[in-house]
Formats: structure tokens, sequence, C-alpha cells
């Protein structure tokens, strides 16, 4: 006789009806599933696709704070797991890291239920396709500035009906072939994913509505020292101006919105909650300012 062992799932899927995720300010709790012994070897589509938390939260209107990291250290993005942000911002574009040391980056991440989301280097489909069968459950697509850009990047982020993303049923995403059948994986997997494209230049901010507006496009993402740079470094009122313009537009529209930079940093929460008045949901800080911040102090204080 053989003895089947029905180990728990890990957090970050929803294991019943009453499961709720805590607020931003409070730890994650979940309701363990009452098993049915009879039973307790199947295995539910939930069980299956992890949840995306930080999609979830911004849908429900919430803030997602994530934090980011544009080398190759898993160990940080545990670190933020642990520190309880909602998700990790892996920076391919900016950043050292491949699409196979994301994967181990995008692990961490899995491990302590906050949802991987990787800024790609291009938007090539073959990119995307690269990052997303490694696990990432979120991208950042940068330097969109048109409807057609935009839709693009949807089509190949998602399968059919919503795209025509290159089909990996057997792939780690879908438990390495032993998960859901292929139509149910690619609904739920169309379902989890979050794609976010980055505004930066002024040609996006006056097509933002139409790229907002694209099926697919989850949320847009203001790059604001690119979009700077676009403008021709002009004081710092025309880039607020512009990034309010994305703001509304992109509102309008009725899709999540986030801005990267703009004066944002760990020892300015006060700009953090300016822009969370104003309708952002998506925000971010990065490791280096962590270090640089609470190193300077710590440097500082013990040299006095």
């Amino acid at each position: 006789m053989v003895t089947v062992l029905s180990l728990p799932t890990r957090r970050g899927r929803i294991q019943n009806p009453a499961y709720r995720p805590a607020g931003i300010l409070h730890p994650r709790t979940a309701i363990p599933r009452e098993r049915d012994n009879a039973r307790s070897h199947q295995t539910t589509e939930n069980d299956m696709v992890r949840t995306n938390r930080a999609k979830a939260k911004l849908l429900a209107g919430e803030i997602a704070v994530g934090g980011s990291v544009n080398f190759y250290a898993p160990i940080v993005v545990e670190m933020y797991g642990v520190l309880g942000f909602d998700w990790a911002w892996i920076d391919c574009e900016h950043g050292s890291s491949n699409d196979s040391e994301s994967e181990n980056m995008i692990r961490a991440a899995e491990l302590h239920d906050i949802t991987p989301v990787v800024r790609v280097p291009n938007a090539e489909p073959s990119t995307l396709l690269r990052f997303l069968d490694r696990g990432a459950q979120g991208l950042i697509v940068p330097h969109i500035n048109n409807r057609e850009e935009a839709e693009a990047v949807a089509r190949a982020s998602h399968y059919y009906p919503m795209g025509d993303r290159s089909s990996s049923t057997g792939g780690r995403t879908n438990r390495l072939g032993s998960g859901l059948p292929p139509a149910e994986y690619y609904e739920a997997a169309n379902r989890e994913t979050l794609v976010i494209c980055m505004v930066e230049t002024p040609e996006a901010v006056g097509n933002v509505r139409e790229i907002a507006a694209v099926d697919g496009v989850d949320a847009i993402l203001v790059g604001s020292s690119d979009l700077t740079q676009a403008m021709g470094m002009p004081p710092q009122a025309e880039v607020d101006a512009a990034i309010s313009q994305v703001i509304d537009g992109t509102l309008a529209e009725g899709k999540v919105i986030g801005v990267a930079g703009a004066g944002m940093t760990v020892d300015n929460v006060g700009r953090f909650r300016e822009f969370a008045e104003r309708g952002v949901r998506l925000m971010s800080v990065n490791i280096q300012d962590f270090v640089r911040q609470s190193a300077g102090r710590f440097l500082e204080e013990i040299r006095a």
C-alpha cells in the first residue's frame, strides 16, 4: 500500500473562499483549508497557478508597494518578502541580471509570496516570453509610445484568446507540465499576468489615453527620469504637469497608475503620500536608496 502525504500549499494561492489577504500594514494571514482525507490528493485550479497578489490589490484600488533590485541578489528579494513588500521589481533594463538569474530571484519572491515583476530590457515578444516562462507574474515594459506598441505588448504577454504568447504548458508556471490542461492554464495565466507599460516621452504623454485603453494593459508607469530628459531637462514644474497629464489620462481609462522617481525616496515619504492622494497606486523604492539613507545616517551618528 502506498501512503500519499498531503503537504500544505504555500501562501499565495487562494486556499478556500474564506481566505482574505490582510491590509497593507498588517501581517498576512490565511485560514487553513478543511481537508477531506478521501480527497486530499486532489488539487484545485487555484492551487495550480499562483495568485498575483499585487495585481489583486491594485485592481481592488489598494496601493501595492514594491522594492527594486538591479543586480543579481535573490537574498534582497527575500528580504523584501520578509519585510512585507507586495512586489519585487527585478530590473533587467538598467540592471545587470539576465533571464536565468532573474529566475532565481523570481523563486525568492515566490518563497515569501510577493509578486515578481521584471522590467524587461525591450518590448520584443521573444524577450517578454523568456521572462514570463521563467515565472515573472508581471512585466514592466519600457518606452511604449503609442497604441500600436501597447497592443503588441499585450498580445505577446497573453495566451489565446487575449494574445498570441507562445505556448509553454510544461514549464515552471504550470507545475512543470503536471498542472492544468492547456485551455485552463491559458485562462489562469492570462488572469494572473500584470502588464505595465512605461510612459517616458512627450509622445507617450500625448498618447497616454490610447495606450491605457488597450485591453491587456493593466497599468501605466511614468518613468520620470527618462521623461525629464526627453523633455529637454525643463523646470520641475513642467515635468510635474506632464506627470499629472499621465495620471489623469490613465485614471480616465480605468487603469492603474504608477510613478517611478519624481522625488519619491525613502527620506521623502511625503512625496509618496502626495501621489497617493492623486490616485497613484503602484509605488516602489530601490535597494540603493535604503542602503544610502540608512548607512549615511549610521555613519553620521557614529562619527559625531
